[in-house]
């Protein structure tokens, strides 16, 4: 399995699953910093779509390298559900068997008010480098998880981004847009898992994707869907964890899921919980 972290995170984000797999499965895990995140030099700075995707597919290339006949599954949580979303469909694709996009950010401009839209625009000409912290959105109740040990050790982590410039934030809009209209479907079998208490990537443009792709009649019998009524935005670091992990794991071994749906049936569910 390769992990992809989402935007200001970075791999630690995926010790729960490897954990898990590795115990139950037996499993090769790897993850790695995406340019511009962790460990890396210039974390913060956006390096940009088209090099994220590069590297996605270059490390994927190496471990079918490494493990020649392995089935690679390929996991992105939130930006990174998106990127992967993006390398799989998009041409040249993606060395992957399997997709599980985790809390998948398909937050495009064009699901966002004109007045988010336009300021984002506004600020990223006049003022790229301008910085906002997390406080105000905490302030809000806007939390990725429930778990408070989480939300704690995030706050504690030097390598957890905390401080985003307006020229990130246009970046990554425009990837998840991108991931947002796509009008072809990766060839592999996929899982999405999503649940309807996140507030980082809220059920709206969840359901304007779902749409999008039922409408195009693009959503068919390779792509699975897992909603969770109470699951938040860190699906596999709430306390929910557990359920998460074993669908997960149940879907990698082709076991029956109580919870699976069809992407019709993910639309009811997640378009129900739209504002409005």
């Amino acid at each position: 399995m390769l992990g992809v972290h989402g935007f200001n995170d970075y791999s630690k984000a995926f010790e729960p699953t490897a954990q898990h797999l590795v115990g139950e499965l037996g499993a090769t895990v790897y993850a790695y910093d995406q340019r511009g995140f962790g460990a890396n030099p210039q974390a913060g700075i956006w390096r940009g779509e088209d090099t994220l995707l590069s590297d996605l597919r270059h490390i994927a290339s190496q471990l079918r390298e490494r493990h020649p006949g392995v089935p690679l599954t390929v996991v992105g949580e939130s930006m990174g559900g998106a990127l992967v979303w993006v390398a799989a469909a998009e041409s040249p694709g993606l060395m992957a068997d399997l997709i599980v996009l985790k809390a998948p950010a398909v937050w495009g401009a064009q699901s966002m008010p004109w007045y988010q839209r336009l300021s984002l625009q506004f600020m990223n000409a006049v003022a790229p480098d301008m910085v906002f912290t997390g406080r105000g959105v905490q302030s809000l109740g806007i939390t990725p998880t429930n778990d408070p040990e989480v939300s704690r050790d995030l706050g504690r982590d030097p390598l957890f981004i905390k401080a985003t410039r307006v020229s990130s934030l246009a970046g990554v809009t425009s990837l998840m847009g991108r991931a947002q209209n796509l009008n072809t479907l990766p060839p592999q079998r996929s899982l999405v898992l999503y649940g309807l208490r996140d507030r980082i990537i809220p059920p709206s443009p969840v359901c304007d994707w779902l749409n999008h792709l039922n409408a195009a009649g693009k959503a068919g019998t390779a792509l699975d869907w897992v909603v969770y009524p109470e699951g938040w935005h860190l699906l596999t670091r709430q306390l929910q964890t557990r359920e998460v992990l074993q669908d997960l794991q149940h879907w990698l071994q082709q076991k029956p899921l109580s919870r699976r749906q069809s992407p019709q049936q993910a639309q009811e569910s997640v378009c129900g919980k739209r504002p409005g």
